[in-house]
């Protein structure tokens, strides 16, 4: 009994002891980024864009410049240090027609509070932006080839899940963020919740996972679920479903009977979050670059990045926080 009280007295420092990283409170933690270009496994180039802690100045920073001509900047030290070592961190997979650099607010935000964030460019048809090079289309026309190749059951889509595991894999192995394959972290947008989600095929096991409006349009249009209850029934690990609110009146308006994150949800088991996104809608995860009439507005911003980072730190970091006080989220 006393040797039991001793291991839950000594539980906090644990968390924060060889497989975290500790940094001092007084220590300012800004946004580092990497870019970084590996073999892809099914011909070419794979691009990865890389967020991490950092004690280097950040400056104002141009990633690329997306379909519609529009640059996507934010604010990071570009191959700055690293702050410390071991930290947790994150595979993000972007929507169909998305990219690795289409979400860097959030990809910043989370770098400033403790986390790595790697995430590629897919191999996707239609490419918005990329990490590099120049996009081959726009918002429209990634539509368009999604209504001409539905998704059915994801067989024309598997490229998707190699790359992720060939990302995970990659940092496993890279000495420069010395990750530990126990704090990894998986989320993805759209089609890459399900991305990520068949990556667990492949034997990983996640701290946690997060969904950004994962398969709403699948779900709206051609009302089909990408998983089914049994699936998220068997996870063992945190999850947050994030979804906007402008999904959740489509979903009525096309008689479905609530937005496929309510279902996914339903079917987790706790601790899982429904967390709503005020007036968001599909792309409100997106930098205005990508999505200029849909992205979302800094207030938007603000709520996403705020409860994501309050659900890591909670089930991740060990920290006593609230992951939301909305009154139309849910949590169990």
């Amino acid at each position: 009994m006393v040797n039991l009280i001793f291991k839950l007295m000594l539980f906090p420092f644990l968390l924060t002891g060889n497989n975290m990283a500790t940094i001092s409170p007084n220590k300012k933690i800004n946004a580092g980024y990497k870019k970084i270009i590996i073999s892809n496994p099914v011909g070419g180039n794979l691009s990865i864009s890389i967020w991490y802690p950092s004690a280097d100045n950040e400056k104002t920073y141009t990633y690329n410049t997306a379909a519609n001509q529009i640059p996507i900047t934010g604010k990071v030290a570009f191959n700055g240090s690293i702050a410390a070592k071991n930290y947790p961190w994150i595979v993000f997979s972007h929507g169909f027609s998305g990219s690795g650099i289409g979400s860097v607010e959030i990809c910043e935000a989370l770098a400033r509070n403790g986390y790595i964030v790697a995430s590629p460019d897919h191999s996707d048809a239609v490419q918005c932006a990329r990490i590099e090079g120049f996009s081959s289309g726009n918002l429209k026309a990634a539509i368009q080839h999604l209504k001409n190749n539905p998704f059915n059951n994801g067989t024309k889509y598997l490229y998707r899940i190699a790359e992720i595991k060939t990302v995970i894999d990659h940092l496993h192995t890279n000495d420069f963020f010395s990750v530990h394959p126990e704090n990894l972290i998986l989320g993805g947008h759209s089609m890459g919740g399900w991305t990520v989600l068949k990556a667990l095929e492949n034997n990983y096991h996640p701290k946690a996972m997060f969904f950004f409006s994962m398969g709403e349009l699948n779900w709206l249009f051609q009302q089909q679920r990408y998983f089914d209850a049994s699936f998220f029934q068997s996870l063992n690990f945190p999850t947050a479903y994030f979804y906007g609110a402008k999904e959740h009146k489509q979903a009525i308006a096309a008689k479905r009977e609530n937005v496929y994150a309510a279902f996914c949800y339903s079917n987790s088991p706790s601790p899982s979050y429904g967390l709503i996104v005020p007036r968001g809608n599909h792309f409100s995860y997106n930098s205005k670059a990508l999505a200029p009439q849909l992205s979302g507005n800094k207030n938007q911003n603000n709520v996403i990045e705020r409860r994501l980072i309050n659900f890591l730190d909670k089930h991740i970091k060990g920290k006593k926080v609230n992951v939301s006080n909305h009154p139309l989220d849910v949590s169990k």
